[in-house]
């Protein structure tokens, strides 16, 4: 059902907008940051709200095209922050690699943890990314 809601959104959003391109490249910047780790985090969203793996790949992935979508037919210059500069294959790139490396850490975290409780998982869970944000909070301090 989401499947055939999703095709009918983006053929209407054809039909009655203008779609756009993004003009970007592979490069390394922020919005493919953001796209890399946006994806990681709402796999873990969906993964540890008991949601199957393929469940949380494929709602994550859908996120990330949705957002495409929208940067497609919104343009930045009339929408501000709303819109975007087009569709990016890039940024589609960035999401899959955000995925995966995510699915990655997932798998491996299991196999170190071996037979434990789900509470005491999500305890590690919450200090190794309690750990990481207090890491990415004083990289922050130390770029301004």
């Amino acid at each position: 059902m989401l499947i055939k809601t999703l095709m009918v959104l983006l053929i209407c959003s054809l039909c009655y907008s203008e779609w756009r391109w993004a003009d970007d490249t592979i490069e390394l910047t922020h919005d493919k940051e953001a796209h890399f780790v946006g994806s990681a985090g709402a796999y873990f969203f969906f993964r540890h709200k008991d949601y199957t793996i393929k469940e949380s790949i494929k709602y994550t992935f859908y996120l990330g095209l949705t957002k495409e979508c929208i940067d497609a037919v919104v343009p930045w210059e009339k929408y501000g922050r709303w819109g975007g500069d087009g569709f990016s294959k890039y940024d589609l790139a960035y999401d899959i690699a955000g995925i995966l490396c995510a699915w990655g850490i997932d798998r491996l975290w299991k196999e170190k943890l071996g037979k434990v409780s789900p509470k005491s998982y999500n305890d590690f869970n919450v200090l190794i990314i309690g750990a990481g944000m207090s890491g990415l909070g004083f990289a922050a301090k130390l770029k301004s």
